[in-house]
């Protein structure tokens, strides 16, 4: 005899390289106290179950009324280093969805594959990304900065642990990296897709190879009292960019394909 048994998921996440912006399918460790993860093999981090919410993973057709998505935080730790550990907030239980029944004579059910596009529900999972370590293998054309970020006054070769860094192009100031300093203050960006541009400003050559940046070091100063192990979250400090209580440094550049350069951030507090 047959036993049919449902069962409800609460979620999904999953990890996401920050310079490519490709899904992660490595092991990653992902942990939360009281709550019940697993990766399954397209790297995709499931959420079985969390505190109090056992009830609805026996639901495959909720009913009555489903509780609004709460944030949780998360701890990831890379097994081979190649990514930066890190802490991050996600959301369950993400809503479920009605998929109405296709109409009649239609080979595509539309109002599914909303349903299965839908970033809250749990159709669609939520993105972490995950910022490469200082010593990352690096791609071919790839426009790079080895960044170091430091105390201005320090002992040399003392960094400034867990700062965050944007790369932003001065023509529009759009976002072209984001990435997060080691627990020694050293960091990796890159820009992928950099290429030769048409130059508009009526005078020069007629094309640019290399772009004009502004790369900026953030810097929260309450993270030295933290212990040894603590990790960070970085979107605490991307989230809040403006905050007066950030210490930061900049420089411009020239940014172009195929470019490594090498740029140091004192910062003074």
């Amino acid at each position: 005899m047959n036993e049919s048994v449902d069962r409800r998921i609460l979620g999904a996440f999953v990890c996401v390289d920050a310079i490519t912006g490709h899904s992660i399918r490595d092991r990653v460790s992902a942990t939360a106290p009281q709550w019940t993860l697993k990766q399954n093999r397209s790297g995709t981090y499931v959420i079985f179950n969390g505190p109090g919410l056992g009830l609805l993973t026996t639901q495959f057709a909720p009913s009555g009324t489903w509780p609004s998505p709460a944030p949780f935080e998360v701890a990831f730790w890379d097994p081979n280093r190649r990514y930066l550990p890190r802490r991050a907030n996600v959301k369950a239980p993400l809503k479920v969805p009605a998929i109405p029944p296709a109409q009649a004579g239609s080979t595509t059910n539309s109002a599914a594959v909303a349903a299965l596009q839908d970033p809250t529900t749990v159709f669609d999972p939520q993105q972490v990304f995950l910022y490469p370590a200082p010593s990352a293998p690096i791609g071919p054309n790839w426009a790079v900065i080895h960044a170091s970020v430091t105390r201005a006054g320090a002992p040399p070769g003392k960094g400034l642990p867990w700062a965050v860094l944007q790369i932003t192009r001065d023509t529009d100031s759009a976002v072209l990296a984001t990435g997060l300093a080691d627990l020694n203050g050293e960091a990796l960006l890159a820009v992928i897709g950099l290429s030769v541009k048409a130059n508009t400003s009526g005078t020069g050559p007629v094309t640019l190879s290399t772009v004009p940046v502004t790369v900026k070091a953030y810097f929260d100063p309450s993270i030295l009292n933290q212990p040894q192990s603590w990790i960070p979250n970085p979107d605490d400090i991307l989230n809040s960019l403006s905050n007066p209580s950030l210490k930061t440094s900049s420089q411009s550049v020239q940014l172009g394909s195929g470019q490594e350069l090498s740029l140091n951030f004192n910062i003074s507090f």
